[in-house]
C-alpha cells in the first residue's frame, strides 16, 4: 500500500470510511447507520455469497454487555432464536480442587453471555445493512493507497469496476492482525507467540449442557467447552502447535478418547464429533490506536489469545465507543480529527488490560514450578467464595466492567452528548 494518489473516474465523499467488512467493521457500519452518518465500506469478499449454516459452523460466545450492543442496534431480534444462553461458567484445573463458578442467577440476569454462530451474526449484519440509507459498500474490492490532509483522509479503492477516489472526515481500520492500514501509517505491533495452536471442532455429548460452559486449564493449554444451539457443544482446545496437529490428524475414535480423556466426563460420553480446524495462537498489540484522523479497532489494534474468549467483545466496546464519539461530534459539530485522540484515550485502558488478563491467564496455568499448581488451587477456590474477587471476575466476563459506551448500557446513540 503506497500513499500516493492516481486520478480515478469515480468519488464518494463520506464521514466514515471502513476499511474491513467483517463482523467488526459491518457492526460499526450498522452503528453509524443508526444516527446518519455517511459510510462507506470497503470488503475483499463478496458479502452476498454468505454459506449456510452446519453443524461445523465457526461460533462466537458474546459476552451480556455484547449481547446489549447488539440488542441497542436492532440485531438481536433477528439473532435471539438462533442464540444459546450462558446460564453458568465453570473455571477449573485438571488435578487441582479448585473451582470457580459463575452462575446467571447470582448476577441477577438472564445469562452470562450467549454463543451465536458466526455466520448467523453475518448474516444479521448484512441484511440490516440492505437497508442502510446513506451507506455505500464496495465489495471485492481493496485499499491501494490513502494520504491524510487538512479534511481528514483521500483514499484510492480498487474494484470490479476499476478506481473510486474516497473522501472521508475519519477512516477506521478493521481490516484484522495484519493490518495494511496500521503497517501504512508506520505504526509498529508487539507480537507474542505462543507455540500454540486452537484445535476448533463442535461435538454432541450423552448429557446436556445445560447452558454450561466450561474452561478447563491442562498442562498442555486451556480447553473451552461452550453451549452450542441444537444440543451441540463447541471445543476450543489450546495445544502445543506439532501436538495440536497430531490430534487434529487422529482417526474419530482416537481423537475422541483423547479429547474425553482431557476433558473428563461433566457432559458425560463425548458423541458425534464434527470437522476439525487448526489456528494459530499469538497475541498482537498495536504501538498506537491511530494516527490523525485513522483509529484503529478490532484485530487491527489488539488480537487475544482466545482463553476466557473476550477477543470479539473486546471489539465489540471498541466500535461502541468510537460510534458514540462519532455521534457526539456531528452533534456538537466538532471536527472529526478530535474524535481518533478521544478514542484513543477512553479504549486503550480497557484493550491493555485484557490483553494482560488473558496473556496473565496463559502465562499463571503453564507454569509447571512445584508448589504453583497448588497456589493456584488455592486461588480458584478464594475466587468461588469471596464475594468481592468473583463479583468483579464475573462483571469482566460479562463485558460490563469500567466506562462502559451507551450501546453496553442498552441506550441509543442518538442521544450521545446531550
Amino acid at each position: 500500500m503506497t500513499h500516493g494518489m492516481e486520478r480515478v473516474e469515480r468519488r464518494l465523499d463520506c464521514d466514515v470510511l471502513i476499511v474491513g467488512g467483517g463482523l467488526v467493521g459491518s457492526t460499526l457500519a450498522v452503528a453509524l447507520d443508526t444516527i446518519g452518518c455517511r459510510t462507506v465500506l470497503v470488503e475483499s469478499r463478496d458479502p452476498s455469497r454468505l454459506e449456510q449454516p452446519s453443524f461445523d459452523a465457526r461460533v462466537t460466545a458474546l459476552a451480556n454487555g455484547s449481547q446489549r450492543i447488539l440488542a441497542s442496534l436492532g440485531l438481536w431480534r433477528t439473532l435471539v432464536r438462533d442464540a444459546e444462553p450462558i446460564r453458568s461458567i465453570h473455571v477449573s484445573e485438571r488435578g487441582r480442587f479448585g473451582v470457580v463458578r459463575i452462575d446467571a442467577r447470582e448476577e441477577g440476569v438472564a445469562a452470562l453471555g450467549y454463543t451465536v454462530e458466526n455466520r448467523r451474526l453475518g448474516e444479521a449484519l448484512w441484511a440490516r445493512l440492505s437497508t442502510a440509507k446513506d451507506f455505500a459498500l464496495l465489495g471485492r474490492a481493496s485499499l491501494r493507497s490513502f494520504e491524510r490532509d487538512g479534511e481528514g483522509v483521500r483514499a484510492r479503492i480498487d474494484d470490479a469496476n476499476g478506481g473510486v477516489e474516497v473522501r472521508a472526515r475519519l477512516m477506521v481500520a478493521a481490516d484484522g492482525a495484519e493490518s495494511p492500514v496500521r503497517a501504512a501509517l508506520g505504526i509498529g505491533a508487539r507480537e507474542d507467540r505462543y507455540a500454540q495452536q486452537a484445535l476448533i471442532v463442535n461435538v454432541t455429548t450423552d448429557k446436556p449442557h445445560d447452558g454450561v460452559a466450561y474452561e478447563r486449564f491442562l498442562p498442555s493449554g486451556p480447553l473451552a467447552m461452550l453451549p452450542l444451539p441444537g444440543g451441540r457443544v463447541g471445543v476450543v482446545w489450546t495445544l502445543p502447535s506439532r501436538e495440536a496437529e497430531r490430534v487434529a490428524a487422529l482417526p474419530d475414535d482416537a481423537f475422541r478418547d483423547a479429547l474425553q480423556e482431557a476433558f473428563g466426563y461433566r457432559l458425560g460420553r463425548i458423541l458425534k464429533i464434527g470437522k476439525r480446524a487448526l489456528h494459530p495462537l499469538r497475541r498482537v498489540r498495536s504501538d498506537a490506536l491511530g494516527s490523525g484522523p485513522v483509529v484503529l479497532v478490532g484485530n487491527a489494534a489488539v488480537t487475544l489469545h482466545p482463553v476466557a474468549g473476550q477477543g470479539f467483545n473486546l471489539a465489540l466496546r471498541d466500535v461502541a465507543a468510537l460510534a458514540e464519539l462519532i455521534a457526539e461530534a456531528r452533534r456538537s459539530g466538532d471536527a472529526f480529527a478530535s474524535i481518533a485522540a478521544r478514542y484513543r484515550a477512553w479504549r486503550a485502558g480497557d484493550q491493555r488490560k485484557v490483553a494482560w488478563f488473558t496473556h496473565g491467564l496463559v502465562g499463571l496455568f503453564g507454569w509447571s514450578i512445584p508448589g504453583v499448581g497448588a497456589i493456584r488451587g488455592l486461588g480458584l477456590a478464594a475466587f468461588d467464595v469471596l464475594p468481592g474477587a468473583k463479583r468483579s471476575l464475573a462483571h469482566h466476563t460479562m463485558g460490563i466492567a469500567g466506562r462502559l459506551p451507551r450501546l453496553a448500557r442498552g441506550l441509543p446513540l442518538e442521544g450521545a452528548g446531550s
